[in-house]
């Protein structure tokens, strides 16, 4: 069987649970249940690796360059929103992509264009079917024109276009 490589794939339509950690989870442990090997979601080259194979704080990560993982919010017990980010400096950083976990089940948060694009593609169809049933009621013939032919419409009214 061949491994599938999820980082080049959408993983807005995926989630991930581990059950064993759900009634644990805390602000305190919430980056290390994010952190399990079994998650799709995280990147296992990130800072927060190497801060926890050399048993460092998390205080470290702001004196590291490249992408790492934060606690941005918590609500507990029941969410809590991770950010995936790349650090370019003490202060700047640029945010990578959102992760929320809610009642201990984790989803991609998406990010702006996807959900602009789906809010255009749902007003697109809306549109196109509403042109589609408009173009249903139109009639032509060559010696009478167009006209529109609605179905309780007893007598047809001939309506040159």
């Amino acid at each position: 069987m061949a491994s599938v490589d999820l980082r080049d794939n959408n993983l807005l339509g995926i989630s991930w649970v581990d059950s064993g950690w759900v009634p644990i989870l805390n602000p305190g442990n919430v980056l290390d249940y994010f952190s399990e090997r079994s998650n799709p979601f995280y990147d296992r080259t990130c800072n927060n690796e190497v801060v926890k194979m050399q048993r460092l704080t998390l205080e470290h990560l702001n004196q590291m360059v490249g992408v790492e993982y934060i606690l941005l919010h918590a609500q507990e017990p029941i969410l809590y929103i991770i950010r995936k980010q790349q650090r370019q400096s003490p202060t700047q950083v640029i945010p990578l992509s959102d992760y929320y976990i809610i009642a201990g089940v984790v989803y991609q948060a998406p990010d702006l264009g996807t959900v602009i694009g789906s809010r255009v593609l749902s007003a697109v169809h809306g549109v196109q079917s509403a042109f589609d049933e408009a173009m249903s009621y139109c009639r032509y013939h060559p010696s009478e024109g167009y006209w529109w032919h609605f179905k309780d419409q007893e007598e047809r009214g001939i309506f040159l276009i």
